[in-house]
């Protein structure tokens, strides 16, 4: 294969063209390409670097690619203000190419491409006042370019070529670009978790698109429309915006993550956890907002094209011998103590990512409390410059006990620090790591880690636990999401100390985690890396399917995605996971029981992850009102006499509890890094979004799991937002209502109240129930049909939530079809009911309604033009009798259906429920069966009560609706029993009655239509 390498970075050749870990990554991968037969071409910018390479490499400049090319820009007015909205850059851009190790380095040469040479990017800070910001942008184009008119291949019979890409954000047009081109295939490598969120500005894009000849993307659909700016999703946005998880943007812009999602033939991650974070965020604060997006619905239909390609260790590195170091002579050289422990930390300066400010501070406390141990760490800047004045502070203050450099080191030195390290320590936060190359590499010579518990580094098995366990390597700290996290210096300050007790005091114990670490990292060759992605690359390019593993979509909760054929064949796997998740409808579905203990292990597994939508998805299943009562119960919002807020939390499982209130963060001092130094950072400083987090106080430990605090103005949107850390470390997201609806539980009869004559629900009155679930008020369909008869109806009116059908009788959980209880007449009882009828008033025609699942509507034949569409008509009275029945459905040929339905009461009112829903029929129920006794079972579910509810009706079987309910509204064509019994009287169903009414109490702006 020919596999062309595209990548902003690539100095593992070369150190001064090296900032991370992505440099390795991209040349290592293309070496073991080359070695194992492939033709490599490594497309990269120069950087600069020209004439300091020709003076080491022998370099040539590539004939032909020097002519003139024009690069537009559109600017975005509101980042450059002051700038025109477009302008061309005119540009000569040469290739040079390098032949090292099998592969052909081609270095992209110009005036942008040159910029910027000690620190290759851009700094953040250079958007909207440095035009060097587009550097990377002009890369994808000058490099699109020369793939193109240099690299693809000329024979059209040729085997397509193989575009491998690295880092979203430095070739997010490649993919759109090349996906209609047939001798070319592009694979897109995520090797560090940038923001899912992450947009580029879409004009720009489009005339981009438009400059490769590429017209019709429908951008539209990678993005979706943005969510209403006081809802719960844009509070959450907002508030993330103002941390590095998260920026937001509006809808002038498109995500550049969706793009290569939508078009890549493959998307390749470099570790298992990287892959299964980034396809599912689980766990993590953005996970909530990015269900919401499109890309994650990409990623599950395109589940086929992820790849865990994986990352390594150099063959250099795994070579040499860290026994061959002499530790004594390396570490008095460095100043430090050769009898004590040596804890390493070797990346770049990222504060914030890296956790490097908890480890200064973790550093500090320990010895200050007079830990006998030293630390070497390095902070690589791409200077060498020192870039924070407290980390040298503390260096300072230990002299003999931190040894603090900023340089980048080349690897005979970084082999040395390592060789002489017991342990590694890596506290990264956010999960924003792929691999971490550096862990690795000190595991290989033996230390033991020191790291977060994040997804993506689980391949190190760090977090094992106990440290008996076989299969140990070192210690773990919980993940973080913030930027200043004292809880995280804390902690890792506890491990530091537990790590120098073991290796005092349990020596065969350190000595078994240093082998496990050494002979783990060990397996993590560039090799197998190599051959992984080979393989894929073959079935791309051979058009062979790769279907993903049933396992992995079982293990990311992606239950509904399953075919039914992984249902049977993974049924045990499935299962374990729906009851990790709590999921009630996989469990269900995989074949698990739905018995009293299941039911309260779901719960408690929900639960224990504050996901409560599934906490009540079980507790309605398992029909709990008091496991609903629970949840309801979990937080309070109440308004006080000056305008502001008191709120109160309870979770037995949370450890903080944060609220979004109005605002903006101060960042002076933030983190102990100063402005400049912000500035100075790779890392972009996070701008106010109008939006902060605020932390509510834990309550006394005698209420263990009990937050409270006191707001100062009202919380933006309609919900208080509230953002959970869990003691398990994960965090997630709840929201509470800010104030009470006028009525909590809005019930609905269907025939002649909600639908209009023709069975439709107008636009109108849509939008008034969209009023009443955005006031934080459910609404309940209240129907005399059996739910067989009405499950077309709700789908039509996208209904998913409880519906009582039957006249009360059933509970049907519409979102999943599934219904939930059904009470029956029985065919004896009914015989009796016909027997006593007939006796007293004469031959009456019957129908009866068969129990569920077919729940057949079946009537004599004289029943005439009452007779429906879809039921069975039999002249044999007989016949009726054949299925189970739910209820009888009497009619008499001379006597009012009131008439009728009197009568019926006074003959058999003792043993049944009588009521009159429909012109010319009388149904007889259950004993104890009523609308408002189905509706106050729903409510218990919901936490509500009658006092909470407003309800709608048309006919007599609703006036126990109407008279349970707080509030009873019947609408103008309504029988007059129910009107007399009426709070209030509506206009009628063909004028949209509910609607009026909804509007009027809930603030809708419905209009007629």
């Amino acid at each position: 294969m020919h596999i062309i390498t595209f990548s902003f970075e690539c100095g593992g050749f070369d150190r001064p063209l090296m900032r991370g870990g992505l440099s390795p990554l991209v040349w290592q991968l293309s070496r073991q390409y080359a070695a194992q037969g492939h033709r490599v071409s490594l497309v990269t910018p120069a950087h600069g670097h020209l004439e300091r390479l020709r003076a080491s490499y022998a370099i040539e400049e590539l004939p032909g690619t020097g002519a003139p090319h024009t690069v537009p820009l559109v600017l975005d007015p509101k980042v450059w203000a002051g700038q025109p909205a477009e302008m061309s850059l005119e540009l000569t851009t040469t290739a040079h190419r390098m032949r090292l190790d099998g592969v052909d380095v081609y270095f992209l040469s110009d005036d942008w491409l040159d910029l910027l040479p000690d620190r290759l990017y851009p700094p953040p800070g250079a958007e909207g006042r440095d035009l060097a910001h587009f550097k990377p942008l002009v890369f994808q184009v000058a490099g699109l370019r020369f793939v193109q008119e240099v690299l693809r291949p000329r024979d059209a019979r040729a085997e397509p070529a193989v575009v491998h890409a690295f880092e979203p954000a430095y070739h997010y047009l490649l993919p759109p670009v090349l996906a209609r081109d047939p001798l070319l295939r592009t694979v897109s490598t995520v090797a560090a978790n940038a923001p899912v969120g992450q947009k580029v500005y879409r004009p720009q894009v489009e005339r981009l698109l438009a400059l490769f000849g590429v017209h019709g993307t429908d951008l539209d659909v990678l993005d979706g429309p943005l969510p209403a700016e006081d809802s719960a999703r844009a509070v959450m946005g907002r508030a993330l915006a103002g941390t590095r998880m998260h920026a937001e943007y509006g809808p002038d812009h498109v995500g550049l993550f969706p793009l290569i999602a939508a078009h890549a033939d493959l998307v390749d991650f470099v570790s298992p956890g990287q892959q299964a974070y980034y396809s599912t965020f689980r766990d993590a604060p953005v996970e909530a907002l990015f269900e919401t997006l499109p890309v994650s619905r990409v990623l599950r239909r395109r589940a086929d094209r992820l790849l865990t390609g994986g990352c390594g260790v150099t063959d250099s590195w795994l070579a040499r011998d860290p026994a061959s170091v002499d530790r004594e002579r390396v570490l008095r050289r460095l100043g430090l103590d050769p009898a004590a422990p040596v804890f390493l930390h070797s990346a770049r300066y990222a504060v914030h990512h890296k956790g490097q400010l908890e480890l200064m501070r973790a550093v500090e406390e320990v010895l200050d409390g007079g830990l006998e141990a030293s630390f070497l760490i390095r902070c690589a800047t791409g200077d060498g410059e020192a870039a924070n004045a407290y980390f040298l502070s503390v260096a300072d203050r230990f002299p003999g006990r931190v040894r603090l450099t900023w340089d980048l080191a080349e690897e005979d030195t970084l082999f040395e620090e390592a060789a002489c390290a017991q342990f590694c320590v890596f506290p990264s936060k956010f999960e924003l790591d792929g691999f971490l190359i550096a862990q690795a590499e000190a595991m290989a010579c033996g230390a033991v880690p020191i790291a977060t518990d994040q997804q993506v580094t689980r391949h190190f098995r760090h977090g094992v636990r106990p440290l008996t366990d076989p299969s140990a390597t070192g210690f773990a700290v919980r993940g973080s999401f913030r930027d200043d996290d004292p809880a995280l210096a804390t902690e890792l300050a506890a491990r530091i100390r537990e790590a120098a007790t073991v290796h005092r005091t349990r020596p065969e114990t350190y000595a078994r985690l240093s082998a496990n670490s050494r002979s783990l990292a060990r397996e993590f060759t560039w090799e197998r890396a190599a051959r992984t992605r080979l393989d894929a690359f073959e079935d791309v390019v051979r058009g062979r399917p790769r279907p993903f593993p049933a396992s992995a979509a079982i293990a990311y909760g992606w239950f509904d995605d399953l075919p039914e054929t992984a249902r049977t064949e993974h049924a045990d796997a499935l299962r374990e996971s729906a009851l990790a998740h709590g999921d009630a409808d996989a469990w269900e579905r995989a074949g698990g029981p739905m018995d009293p203990g299941s039911c309260e292990r779901l719960f408690a597994a929900a639960w224990s992850r504050a996901d409560f939508a599934r906490c009540l998805r079980t507790a309605v299943l398992a029909d709990r009102p008091d496991l609903a009562a629970r949840v309801h119960g979990r937080g309070r919002v109440e308004g006080d006499a000056e305008g502001g807020w008191r709120v109160v939390y309870r979770h037995e499982g949370v450890v903080r509890v944060e609220v979004v209130v109005e605002g903006s963060a101060s960042r002076e001092g933030f983190g102990l890094e100063t402005p400049g130094e912000a500035l100075a950072s790779d890392e972009p400083v996070p701008g106010p979004t109008g939006a902060v987090l605020v932390a509510l106080s834990p309550g006394s430990p005698e209420h263990p799991g009990v937050f409270s605090g006191a707001l100062g103005g009202r919380p933006p949107g309609r919900e208080l937002v509230v953002m959970l850390t869990l003691v398990s470390g994960r965090v997630t997201w709840d929201s509470l209502p800010l104030a009470r609806p006028p009525y909590r539980l809005v019930a609905t009869d269907l025939d002649g109240t909600l639908l209009r004559d023709d069975l439709t629900v107008s636009p109108r009155t849509l939008r008034a129930l969209a009023a009443v679930a955005d006031a934080g008020a459910h609404h309940v369909v209240v129907t005399g049909r059996p739910a067989a008869a009405c499950a077309r109806i709700l789908d039509a009116l996208g209904y998913r939530g409880l519906a009582v059908c039957g006249q009360g009788a059933q509970l049907y959980d519409a979102g999943s079809g599934r219904l939930l209880s059904s009470a029956s007449l029985g065919r004896d009882l009914a015989r009796r009911v016909v027997a006593r009828v007939e006796e007293a008033l004469g031959p009456v025609e019957l129908g009866v309604v068969t129990a569920p699942p077919d729940s057949r509507f079946k009537v004599t034949e004289r029943f005439g033009e009452r007779v429906r569409h879809g039921w069975d008509v039999t002249a044999d009275r007989a016949r009726l009798w054949d299925d189970p029945v739910d209820k009888l459905i009497l009619h008499h040929p001379e006597l009012p259906e009131d008439e009728l339905a009197a009568r019926t009461k006074e003959l058999c009112g003792a043993d049944v429920t009588v009521v009159h829903s429909v012109k010319g029929m009388v149904e007889v129920l259950p004993p104890g069966t009523t609308k408002a006794a189905g509706l106050e079972r729903a409510a218990r579910l919901l936490g509500c009560t009658g006092a909470d509810a407003l309800a709608f009706g048309d006919m007599p079987n609703d006036i126990p609706l109407l008279t349970w309910a707080a509030h009873g509204v019947a609408v103008a064509n309504a029988h007059p029993a129910l009107c007399a019994v009426a709070d209030e009287i509506a206009p009628g169903n063909e004028e949209d009655g509910v609607a009026s009414v909804l509007e009027r109490l809930f603030g809708s702006e419905a209009h007629h239509d």
